[in-house]
């Protein structure tokens, strides 16, 4: 079953008047087709990439999954190309529990950008599903005001290193996700 629904916008008057409304609620009986927008050449599905940066090959069909129920994806793929461009930054999927030695890495569920060589683990938490980007800053609003961002949220739960999140949404996001993933980069 499929429902389509549509939202139209007038008076009482203009809605009763209009001849299109009118053809586009009477039932029809027959047949329908569909018609589906082919995706463009390298990519699966609008704004979803056929290579993701900086995800291992193993990972690459998870991370495309989340990114087509992403509302950002084209968003979180530019903040990952940005992130994997600095010095010895690499993603990884997640170590599941009670994984055994040579069991794949997750990427079912977010990745962890993290600085090869540092000893203080992953300095951004990534969520490819929801576009969010969750980062290894012990901040404040008084701080995220002095730097200007205007897109982040702070965090009261989970480990209190990780206390900064945004959500990915418009260009003003990716800068400030940017901004801060740089600070944490830096920090780690």
């Amino acid at each position: 079953m499929k429902l389509t629904v549509f939202q139209f916008e007038g008076t009482a008057e203009e809605l009763d008047a209009s001849q299109t409304l009118r053809e586009l609620t009477q039932p029809h009986h027959g047949t329908t087709t569909v018609v589906q927008q082919a995706a463009q050449p390298g990519q699966d599905a609008p704004g979803v990439p056929s290579r993701i940066p900086g995800v291992a090959g193993e990972g690459q069909e998870a991370v495309r999954t989340l990114l087509r129920r992403s509302p950002a994806p084209e968003l979180f793929v530019r903040f990952l190309a940005a992130a994997t461009g600095w010095d010895n930054v690499a993603v990884h999927g997640i170590k599941r529990k009670g994984a055994q030695p040579g069991d794949p890495l997750d990427y079912s569920r977010y990745l962890r950008l993290r600085r090869q060589g540092s000893q203080l683990g992953g300095f951004a938490y990534v969520y490819a599903e929801s576009s969010t980007i969750n980062l290894r800053l012990n901040y404040g609003h008084a701080q995220l005001d002095e730097l200007g961002i205007t897109t982040a949220r702070t965090l009261t739960t989970g480990h209190r290193e990780y206390r900064v999140s945004v959500d990915l949404t418009d260009e003003t996001s990716l800068a400030n996700a940017l901004q801060l993933a740089e600070l944490a980069y830096n920090a780690t």
